[in-house]
């Protein structure tokens, strides 16, 4: 993905908003810290993943996880064409001009909300905690022991205070939590962000048992095999943006749709559009499901009703996949919906 933060007159001045030192400096790692200088620094300037990875000794997955980090916190959040917009909500906007909000109506935070919010507090918990915690949970200690096992080395105390936040505030179980950490040292993405970044996905996904956890590493690794053989299909080299991939693990997980079918939506969207629109595919994939379409031969029956059922009605049998294509284009056209 593509992204640009313009600060407008203050392009020129290196500022830290006050908040990542007063609530995220203890919860923010050494990665995060540095993509959120690099976007500061540069802002009113386009940049990708792969850029920000290059200048920082980073892979551009550890890149956009730094990027979602920051997102997830409500320093940035960005539109359709991946600019990053600064965030600053209402509360903090008054207090620095100085205004009083005692007469502000309270605000209701959803359960899912409150439950984002304790998971982002920033703990620190100290060492003497961490230990009478592991000391007294049998499962706790095999836990850190696991982990420690993984990292071929004693537990830091961020590790540990990572682990902390997942048993603790995020509240899973830790049989959960040693399914959590087994996915993210599978896929070479063992670092306290990420791991605190998959609880807290869990946690707002309803993920807290193992059942469930099993299940989500099972539909995470289908995805992750999935963004590797699309990026052969669609015959790209950069990598897939958060938009874009929520669109494979829908089209694989959801809707269950093998490669032949994805290839043919996009062979679809490459002959009206001209490009690969992710938007334009999950249309036509979405339409497809909607039917129980889920072969290639259900979708050639699909195109082509049977002649003698249109000749029986005195209909045109030479309507074909072109004239579907044609109308679905005609149809996107009309709503003002851009692939």
């Amino acid at each position: 993905m593509n992204y640009k933060i313009n600060l407008g007159v203050w392009n020129n001045i290196f500022c830290v908003p006050n908040i990542v030192v007063d609530k995220y400096i203890k919860l923010a790692g050494e990665q995060e810290l540095k993509i959120l200088l690099y976007l500061l620094r540069h802002s009113g300037e386009a940049f990708n993943d792969e850029t920000i990875a290059s200048e920082l000794s980073l892979s551009p997955e550890q890149a956009e996880d730094g990027i979602v980090f920051w997102k997830q916190r409500g320093l940035f959040t960005a539109d359709e064409t991946g600019e990053l917009i600064p965030v600053q909500d209402k509360e903090t906007a008054r207090a620095d001009m100085g205004l009083s909000s005692v007469n502000a109506a309270p605000e209701v935070k959803p359960e899912s909300v409150v439950k984002r919010i304790e998971l982002t507090r920033t703990p620190d918990f100290p060492p003497v905690e961490i230990a009478k915690a592991v000391r007294g949970s049998d499962k706790a200690d095999y836990l850190f022991k696991h982990c420690e096992a993984l990292y071929g080395r004693p537990l830091k105390h961020n590790e540990q205070n990572t682990l902390m936040i997942i048993l603790e505030d995020a509240c899973l179980p830790v049989e959960a939590a040693l399914i959590l950490v087994d996915y993210c040292f599978s896929v070479n993405k063992n670092t306290p962000a990420y791991m605190r970044n998959i609880a807290l996905e869990w946690v707002e996904s309803g993920i807290t048992t193992i059942e469930r956890a099993e299940n989500r590493v099972e539909e995470l690794k289908r995805l992750n095999s999935a963004v590797g053989r699309f990026k052969t299909m669609f015959e790209i080299n950069s990598a897939f943006s958060k938009e874009q991939k929520d669109f494979i693990n829908k089209w694989v997980n959801d809707f269950g749709f093998e490669d032949e079918m994805i290839s043919e939506a996009y062979q679809i969207t490459l002959n009206q559009t001209g490009k690969l629109a992710f938007k334009y595919m999950n249309r036509i994939l979405t339409d497809w499901y909607g039917k129980g379409i889920k072969k290639k031969e259900q979708l050639e029956a699909d195109k082509k009703p049977k002649a003698a059922e249109k000749a029986e009605k005195g209909e045109n049998a030479s309507f074909d996949i072109n004239d579907i294509e044609r109308l679905i284009a005609e149809k996107n056209k009309k709503s003002g919906d851009n692939p």
